[in-house]
């Protein structure tokens, strides 16, 4: 199959048709046309009542996405090229869709009844090239005047859902599934984490194993090359799981390890590495790279990881010496000077005791350092 032809710009973005005021002449309309690339095109959308941030759309297309029919969403707020007499021009914004498999325009009409609909026939990419108002598009040939319908990018306010169609025709071997698109792969170089890229485009969770494999080569290019700072925090603390899990902030940033089978299977770019109930189960030449900050590989079984965190927290039942014993092949020296500070707990009441290496001299010194550590209140005396 040829490819689509490039999008021109021929649009329309001011007519909106409904079934209402067609009078039975429905197929014969905008609404009877079938098509896989739709534009739609809200003016005033405040008037309506209608947000086109990315999560109110997706909620609108909810139905269609969880079924699979539409595949790529993108948004974006312009303004009118002309002025009223107070010199305002009108907001509208664009949805550029992908349905795999035609749809009508009157389905889309029942979605979103006060858009503007324009059945594009065009490839896909070369539309999204004109509501980017991309120069590079062919639009830009037929309608360069439409350049001053774009507005400063915080006030666009452009995202995208979905793997965006390359309009290339499958090979026979393919096994159907879109490549990793070019936002989603700013979304891994911007280091947002695998949850954070599935929710946001729920297709990717079809390609996981590629988009670990993305990730391991974006991330180590841009790693191979940096040494991360290191802050390491030993905790000696032999409690219940419910007050380890008191221990260590949770946040999307913090990675914790609790099971040690295959323990990087799921790390993205964490700043904040936990390991519970450690007692030695890194062999001496892991547990070396994993504390040292140079450029460090992550084995794991769909892609390995490049580590990008730089605080380390390992939580043991066992103090600091007794943990180095368990696991015979430590070199407690050496392994020490990897630790910045240590804490320990004596029992459930205790506030915990913090210490810090002296990088000079190499001793531990006691201080008061590390959340969740808290000094006891002073009594106050009220009869002052």
């Amino acid at each position: 199959m040829a490819r689509a032809a490039d999008f021109d710009g021929s649009a329309n973005e001011t007519e909106v048709i409904t079934s209402e005021n067609l009078k039975g002449k429905k197929k014969f309309s905008i609404l009877g046309q079938k098509g896989r690339v739709w534009l739609l095109t809200i003016n005033n959308p405040q008037n309506h009542g209608i947000s086109l941030d990315l999560n109110t759309v997706l909620a609108i297309f909810k139905d269609d996405i969880d079924a699979g029919r539409v595949t790529y969403i993108s948004g974006i707020m312009e303004q009118s090229l002309t002025a009223d007499d107070y010199d305002r021009h009108t907001p509208h914004g664009h949805l550029l869709t992908y349905w795999p498999n035609q749809v009508y325009g009157g389905h889309l009409n029942k979605l979103l009844p006060h858009a503007a609909l324009e059945n594009c026939n065009a490839d896909t990419a070369s539309v999204r090239q004109y509501i980017l108002k991309d120069t590079n598009g062919s639009w830009f040939k037929k309608y360069p005047e439409k350049l001053g319908e774009k507005l400063p990018e915080s006030e666009a306010n452009f995202w995208e859902w979905g793997a965006l169609p390359t309009g290339r025709k499958k090979s026979s071997g393919s096994k159907g599934s879109a490549p990793i698109s070019e936002t989603i792969m700013q979304a891994i170089l911007a280091e947002k984490s695998d949850s954070e890229i599935i929710t946001a485009f729920p297709s990717a969770m079809n390609r996981y194993s590629e988009l670990r494999k993305v990730r391991f080569a974006l991330m180590s290019q841009q790693y191979r090359s940096v040494y991360r700072d290191m802050t390491c925090i030993y905790i000696e603390a032999n409690f219940p799981p419910k007050e380890i899990y008191d221990l260590f902030p949770h946040t999307s940033d913090v990675y914790v390890v609790s099971d040690y089978t295959h323990p990087w299977d799921s790390y993205s770019t964490e700043k904040t590495l936990v390991l519970t109930n450690y007692l030695g189960q890194f062999s001496w030449y892991d547990v070396q790279r994993y504390l040292n900050g140079g450029y460090c590989t992550l084995p794991a079984r769909f892609a390995d990881s490049v580590a990008c965190y730089n605080t380390v927290i390992i939580i043991s039942p066992l103090s600091f010496s007794n943990m180095c014993k368990y696991s015979k092949e430590y070199n407690p020296a050496l392994l020490a000077s990897y630790f910045t500070h240590l804490r320990r707990y004596l029992d459930l009441n205790d506030t915990g005791t913090d210490y810090a290496r002296n990088p000079t001299s190499g001793t531990w010194e006691r201080r008061y350092l590390l959340p969740p550590h808290n000094e006891p209140k002073k009594e106050t005396n009220n009869n002052d």
